[in-house]
């Protein structure tokens, strides 16, 4: 995959105009690694936004986020963004939108941004480290459904088995305020010589609440495969719904 140069948008882009009651910002855009996902998961989360009713939009520009934009939508996906994405004004309006009560969803690369932002890492709780890449770059796993009661869990089993890429994170959210723990990597059914996994508490999807808003995150979404996968992609799907109070 290729890297790009870290560019930011202060252009107003063109209105929106009105938005439905649902409705959802995908915004994609990748100051550093770039993810082949991110065009089959744009296009999954269009189909299913229609079957939901969901008005949905799509940018890659920054400069989308300002406080008349944002307010039209009730949530915003981090769909595998990368590195350093939004400028200082754009991170205010984005953090009052979500502290207002709007919902944040983080796909995948969501934790391998804005690392210098102290209040987007209070958010997720923590940041990407690295992933495995040593015997393998892409094993499977089995996930553990942490809870069967949330949203976006009543559809799971309790123990499945999916293939992605299995960020390690920069420490474990477990425990941390109001973060609640949905699904656990279980660490002990694949093999991570290099880099290390984490050391056994593996979570992998989880939520959170910052001041009215709602934060979904899950680190499902290297793979094309994740949107149509028959457990992520529901996962998501609610993900989204349960942050933007669908």
């Amino acid at each position: 995959m290729p890297w790009q140069k870290p560019v930011f948008d202060t252009a107003r882009p063109a209105d929106p105009g009105p938005v439905g009651e649902k409705g959802v910002l995908i915004f994609s855009k990748t100051n550093g690694f770039r993810h082949e996902s991110i065009e089959p998961g744009i296009d999954a989360l269009r189909k299913a936004g229609k079957e939901k009713g969901w008005d949905v939009r799509t940018t890659e520009n920054g400069a989308y986020f300002n406080d008349d934009y944002l307010r039209r939508f009730k949530t915003v996906v981090f769909l595998s963004t990368t590195g350093d994405v939004l400028t200082p004004e754009q991170e205010k309006a984005f953090a009052k939108f979500v502290e207002n009560g709007g919902g944040y969803v983080g796909i995948h690369a969501a934790s391998d941004t804005e690392y210098g932002w102290d209040w987007y890492d209070h958010m997720l709780g923590t940041h990407f480290r690295d992933h495995p890449l040593y015997p393998e770059h892409l094993p499977e796993a089995e996930i553990i459904t942490d809870t069967q009661t949330h949203p976006t869990t009543k559809h799971l089993p309790a123990t499945f088995r999916r293939v992605d890429e299995w960020y390690n994170f920069k420490q474990s959210v477990r425990g941390k305020d109001s973060i609640q723990v949905l699904l656990t990597l279980n660490e002990a059914t694949y093999k991570a010589v290099w880099p290390k996994a984490m050391g056994g508490d593996h979570p992998i999807s989880w939520t959170n609440v910052v001041g009215k808003g709602r934060v979904f995150y899950t680190g499902f979404g290297h793979t094309n495969e994740t949107f149509t996968d028959q457990y992520a992609m529901p996962h998501i799907v609610a993900g989204i719904e349960w942050a933007g109070r669908f």
